[in-house]
């Protein structure tokens, strides 16, 4: 248990790489291994598509739909894998192509939907200038989903930058469920991904809270209130039993990376890792001059564990490094403390 609360405690990617699609700048590139998967809900039948970023010149795609008996239709898993022109400033310049899971002949509509969708989305996203972390709505035409359409590019979203489409009358019709960054050759999230709706369910936990004396943790200039329920493991990490992690990190950042440090690290901290899913539309950010608070809710469909995950990223201007407080409990326990675990929050400060 500690195992898996310690992997999302500490996932922070500090490649920092020069990557983009062909044709575009992007204000936060992404990196190999990075992700992102929609809700597509222009189709019939419950359906997601995933793109994957490899290199500048291969990527992937990948349509996913359940079974469905009512409307008698088969489990859909098609992958399809291309290599691109780097070099292309028209659009998306297919040189190969690998298909996998394709073996009907409706099969070939999902196949081309996602050429479609690769060529749209990459010269769509050339004539926007994305160049700091501000969102950018953009009313277009758009065939492949009904005419008529507002898409939202947000710069903190990997590959085409495109967070959400909506309908002319504000219904939305692809949005983004997850996204992730596979951490090696054997991480499988890309490929087993089969969707989340709403919240899900943690398991049960007994937790049961104790009389206690307040403590104070301290690492690196950053202090909060604990208590004595909390065990420190490590210089800068604490232990609630197995319910709960504390960490606090600091780190430097290179001169030429200051200026987006910041949006480039929330980027990389809210992703998915090693079968462990960040649902998108639960995440909840908060941005200030100096200081990013972020929660995101973290499932892993293996073990049906639901994690809740709190970071605060402090840049500190008088010594250029950035303080990162991270704290993560198993949502069932959350749900039932929220007033507890609020104050250890709100008792957080950072002095540089």
């Amino acid at each position: 248990m500690k195992k898996t609360i310690l992997t999302l405690a500490f996932t922070f990617i500090a490649s920092f790489s020069a990557f983009s699609l062909p044709g575009t700048k992007q204000y936060i590139p992404d990196i190999s291994g990075e992700y992102v998967y929609y809700r597509d809900r222009s189709f019939k039948n419950e359906s997601i598509v995933g793109f994957l970023f490899y290199n500048e010149s291969t990527y992937a795609a990948r349509f996913y739909s359940p079974a469905d008996e009512k409307n008698s239709t088969p489990e859909r898993d098609i992958t399809i894998y291309v290599s691109v022109n780097p070099e292309s400033k028209a659009g998306m310049e297919f040189t190969g192509e690998k298909i996998q899971g394709a073996v009907s002949e409706q099969d070939t509509e999902i196949i081309n939907y996602l050429h479609d969708l690769f060529y749209e989305f990459t010269s769509r996203r050339q004539k926007e200038n994305l160049d700091s972390c501000k969102k950018i709505n953009s009313q277009q035409d758009f065939h492949q989903f009904g005419g008529n359409v507002n898409i939202l590019f947000n710069p903190y979203v990997p590959i085409f930058n495109i967070e959400e489409i909506k309908a002319s009358d504000g219904q939305s019709i692809f949005s983004m469920e997850t996204a992730g960054h596979l951490v090696s050759s054997t991480d499988e999230s890309f490929s087993v991904f089969k969707g989340i709706e709403g919240l899900p369910k943690d398991k049960k936990r007994i937790f049961k809270k104790t009389k206690s004396q307040e403590t104070e943790a301290e690492f690196g200039g950053q202090k909060i209130i604990l208590d004595t329920m909390w065990k420190q493991s490590m210089e800068n990490l604490w232990l609630l039993e197995d319910f709960a992690i504390l960490s606090m990190t600091t780190m430097s950042v290179p001169e030429e990376q200051k200026n987006h440090a910041m949006d480039t690290l929330l980027r990389r901290l809210c992703q998915s890792t090693d079968l462990s899913y960040s649902i998108a539309p639960q995440r909840k950010i908060t941005i200030n001059e100096n200081k990013i608070s972020v929660m995101n809710i973290f499932y892993q469909p293996e073990s049906e564990n639901v994690t809740r995950d709190f970071k605060i990223i402090t840049q500190n201007k008088g010594n250029g490094t950035i303080s990162l407080l991270t704290l993560t409990i198993f949502d069932s326990v959350y749900q039932k403390n929220r007033s507890y675990f609020t104050k250890i929050l709100e008792s957080y400060k950072v002095s540089h």
